[in-house]
């Protein structure tokens, strides 16, 4: 295959799908739209009852005997405009743009994650080359719930022996396993007082990193949240009293938190040396992270005094059982180098009307490890008198030791761009996952095209490479039958 008619091909069926709004849990629209064309193109089209797509295509003559492939990716999308930028993700299409080699959209992020997965797999099975029978999944809400894999009948996974996932990031990776996770919760009641002290600083972490909890665990990071925990602790071990009157930080379990902020209430006598404690706290965070979080900043500042603050009760809480959460990297894979086994990210705080809440995210390789750590997180609530509230671990994607998928893709890497691909597991979730629990006889990797700042306006996709790995996908198809 050409590469440019490939690229023209994959963009026009990209294009067709860019004209359907597909926010994460509003996906009936771009779903029928996806059933109606693979109708189109001769596919046998399975719409389940949430939207997910199941569509079967037949071998090609004398492959036919060759193990069930299912090629796979999702069909939501992050919704994101920049500001200015009129859009409306329920009812707006993506205007994209082509500059040269990249594909991005006017304004707005492009769904190229995870829409070349479908426009690939569309492109390619109207091409004449040979390959095993196959089935297309695409699945819906894979960037907030992971509804779609969730309820996806195993049916269409039991009979199948190799999984294609278009959800990876760069051309050059083979992704052979993803982490599992679990978003947990903490909480405590909370009673407000009239502010007692004389004096109020606003203590503030920021200038942090932050990013992706999962691929970016391990490069060194700290979180801004903890270490305005290690402030607090350090003005409660010099003898200060303080209360709280807020404390904030994080956008989302997921995200290492790059700022944080706490209003905190104390005598006038005090206020100095917390600011001057807080000065030292810097410096030895900046001794610990400083090589790594090269603009991190601890600092207090005064402030007016606010009415009310939460008890020193609720308030020495609050520090406890965040100085007692990890943060980071638990321990590393034995297997695979830097790699995490087992990492928790504090991703987000909120003190409000009622109580304080905490956003705790564990991830782990493998689902023991995971629910072992889950023993142990309930201790940390009942200690410091919060409740705790575990959601249904996303399951862990292991390495197939034994896999034929990989080398076999491996050497069409190699024949059809000359270059040898990394092979890597990843510490972020992947659908693959939910898969792999319903069938862990399943051979899988997943690949993808090479895109830049997904979940932004500023997302791209280097064409060159959507042209590279439908080769490889269509390649690796081939090669199967050997």
């Amino acid at each position: 295959m050409e590469n440019e008619k490939i690229i023209e091909g994959v963009l026009q069926e990209f294009a067709g799908l860019a004209r359907h709004p597909r926010k994460s849990g509003h996906e009936k629209e771009v779903s029928d739209y996806i059933a109606a064309r693979l109708r189109q193109l001769g596919a046998s089209v399975v719409q389940d009852e949430v939207n997910n797509i199941i569509a079967d295509v037949p071998a090609t003559k004398g492959y036919e005997d060759v193990p069930l492939t299912i090629i796979q990716g999702h069909m939501d999308m992050v919704c994101v405009a920049k500001p200015g930028r009129a859009y409306d993700p329920l009812k707006d299409p993506i205007t994209i743009k082509r500059d040269g080699k990249t594909l991005s959209a006017d304004g707005t992020s492009l769904g190229a994650d995870d829409g070349m997965a479908i426009a690939i797999s569309m492109f390619l099975i109207q091409q004449d080359f040979a390959h095993g029978p196959l089935r297309l999944i695409f699945t819906v809400d894979e960037e907030v719930g992971m509804t779609g894999a969730t309820h996806l009948d195993s049916q269409y996974v039991q009979d199948a022996h190799y999984v294609i996932n278009c959800d990876s990031e760069s051309v050059d990776v083979i992704c052979v396993a993803s982490a599992g996770s679990v978003h947990t919760y903490f909480s405590r009641p909370v009673s407000w007082q009239e502010a007692e002290g004389t004096a109020a600083l606003k203590i503030t972490a920021s200038g942090f990193i932050g990013g992706h909890s999962g691929e970016t665990i391990n490069q060194g990071k700290s979180n801004a949240i903890k270490a305005l925990a290690l402030v607090l602790q350090r003005l409660h071990q010099a003898g200060i009293s303080y209360t709280l009157a807020s404390y904030d930080g994080g956008d989302a379990a997921n995200a290492i938190p790059s700022l944080a902020q706490a209003v905190i209430v104390l005598s006038d006598a005090d206020a100095d040396k917390a600011c001057q404690l807080t000065a030292e706290g810097e410096a030895a965070h900046k001794a610990v992270y400083g090589a790594v979080e090269t603009t991190l900043s601890l600092k207090a500042e005064k402030t007016d005094v606010p009415e009310k603050t939460i008890s020193e009760a609720d308030s020495r809480a609050v520090v406890q059982i965040l100085n007692l959460l990890h943060f980071g990297v638990f321990a590393m894979n034995q297997h695979l180098p830097k790699l995490p086994d087992l990492s928790s990210n504090i991703g987000t705080i909120h003190i409000g009307a009622d109580s304080v809440d905490i956003q705790y995210f564990p991830r782990s390789s493998s689902d023991a490890r995971l629910q072992e750590m889950l023993l142990s997180l309930p201790v940390f609530a009942e200690v410091t008198g919060f409740t705790f509230k575990a959601s249904a671990p996303a399951p862990a994607w292991s390495e197939n030791t034994h896999s034929v998928l990989t080398p076999a893709m491996t050497a069409v890497y190699e024949k059809e761009l000359g270059r040898t691909p990394r092979i890597e597991a990843m510490h972020g979730g992947l659908e693959t996952g939910y898969f792999f629990a319903m069938n862990p006889d399943l051979d899988i990797v997943s690949v993808g095209p090479t895109t830049f700042a997904i979940h932004s306006a500023d997302e791209s996709v280097d064409l060159e490479t959507v042209a590279e790995v439908t080769r490889v996908i269509a390649g690796t198809l081939t090669a199967l039958k050997k």
